[in-house]
């Protein structure tokens, strides 16, 4: 839960900065989904460790 508000508030950040987008947006859109995995993968690990 953590993980995904943190990638959407770094999104919202990105967005609001337009003269960087074109430079960070192809490293977000190859992290973001990355991140995402990472963070479920972690959840479920948690999950399944109790």
């Amino acid at each position: 839960m953590f993980i995904q508000k943190f990638l959407y508030e770094e999104d919202f950040c990105i967005n609001m900065n337009n003269h960087q987008a074109s430079t960070f947006h192809p490293l977000g859109n190859f992290l973001n989904p990355a991140l995402a995995l990472l963070g479920q993968s972690l959840r479920n690990y948690q999950v399944g460790k109790n």
